[in-house]
């Protein structure tokens, strides 16, 4: 069931619909960061001058030094690329690689076995198989379990960690030698790493930039969805051969959004409050669920709570969320066959005001309706 359904159905409920569907806090966006002194006048381009498709200087500057001051990799400038907004950069990415590595056995794209729907997507656009990656009790990737078959025809290998939806925290060091050792680049999905509970923040960069990508959201780190500007980073070769190619596809931010997102880059300060703010929220939403008679395992990290229906039909919970307390969750089938008996809910609202609608749900207050 789609959101825009889910929408329509809470719109119908009588109350104010309290959208929990995406991983959109509910805060203002971020203040302009103080500028610094500038030891020269910024340069300016040319009002009729097109952006940069891999980036300006500035903007690839400050993604390298956020790079070092909150992971400590250094990863040389020329490795760092912008991309507009990482949906963008996740639908493209497996036509660019087909392209690149010219190997038509390699036809297979390796995904979670629950993930952010755009990998598949991404992967049907280029015309490549999809194989989801089995996984443990914690849902984190069994990559022993691929058949060898299915490892020898993979061209790349999606990695989300924190994980969208369901908050696993993956072992970024042992998948990316896992993809060295095999010739499969691994693409970190790293979208949510300030969003990390479990432990400090982890890139898929600390152990080398060879055979890896991390993509970076501003989206998410800057709580400014709206600049539409995130960038990749990783192994120089495979960047080197992706800017010309996503330039030719006519790939590029704005030049306003890149300024911006470079200042934003610069400072830690705005987002290590919105990271307090969506630790409290996380909580709260955990706790709340928890009292409803919903329990969750606390994510390691991200935005969402994966939640089991109470009668193992998400879909059908989600939509009683939505009729009878104007409430809008994400069914978890739209994250992969295996999610059908959850739903994802973000925490981007006062807990308590979940709380509120969830107690509006017909006694019993959790059973299924007849």
């Amino acid at each position: 069931m789609s959101r825009e359904e889910l929408l329509r159905l809470a719109a119908g409920s009588g109350l104010p619909v309290l959208d929990l569907s995406l991983g959109v806090p509910a805060d203002p966006p971020p203040a302009d960061p103080a500028p610094a002194a500038p030891s020269a006048p910024p340069a300016r381009p040319a009002p009729a001058a097109y952006p940069a498709s891999a980036g300006s200087d500035a903007l690839r500057t400050a993604a390298a030094g956020y790079l070092h001051r909150r992971f400590g990799v250094r990863v040389p400038v020329e490795a760092v690329a912008a991309c507009v907004g990482t949906k963008e950069f996740i639908s493209t990415l497996p036509l660019f690689l087909r392209e690149i590595r010219g190997d038509d056995a390699r036809d297979t794209v390796l995904i979670p076995a629950l993930c952010y729907p755009t990998y598949e997507y991404g992967a049907r656009l280029a015309g490549l198989r999809v194989h989801r990656v089995p996984v443990d009790g914690r849902l984190r990737m069994r990559l022993d379990l691929l058949p060898a078959a299915v490892v020898g025809r993979a061209l790349c290998l999606w990695v989300n960690s924190p994980a969208n939806p369901t908050g696993t925290v993956e072992p970024l060091d042992r998948i990316a030698a896992w993809g060295r050792a095999r010739g499969v680049p691994v693409l970190s999905d790293e979208a949510y790493a300030e969003a990390t509970w479990a432990h400090p923040p982890r890139t898929v960069l600390a152990g080398g930039l060879s055979g890896v990508l991390a993509v970076h959201s501003l989206s998410k780190r800057s709580h400014a969805p709206g600049l539409r500007v995130g960038f990749y980073a990783g192994d120089p070769q495979l960047v080197a051969e992706l800017v010309p190619r996503r330039r030719a596809a006519g790939l590029m931010a704005g030049s306003a959004s890149q300024a911006r997102a470079a200042a934003l880059l610069d400072d830690d300060a705005h987002a290590a409050a919105q990271r307090e703010r969506n630790a409290r929220r996380v909580a709260g939403l955990v706790a709340e669920l928890d009292r409803a008679g919903l329990p969750c395992r606390p994510p390691g990290g991200g935005l969402f709570a994966w939640v089991a229906a109470p009668d193992g039909r998400g879909t059908a919970f989600a939509r009683r969320l939505a009729a009878e307390a104007g409430l809008v969750v994400m069914p978890g089938a739209e994250y992969g066959p295996g999610g059908g008996g959850h739903v994802r809910i973000a925490a981007v609202h006062d807990p308590a005001a979940v709380a509120a609608r969830l107690a509006l749900l017909r006694h019993p207050a959790l059973a299924p309706t007849a």
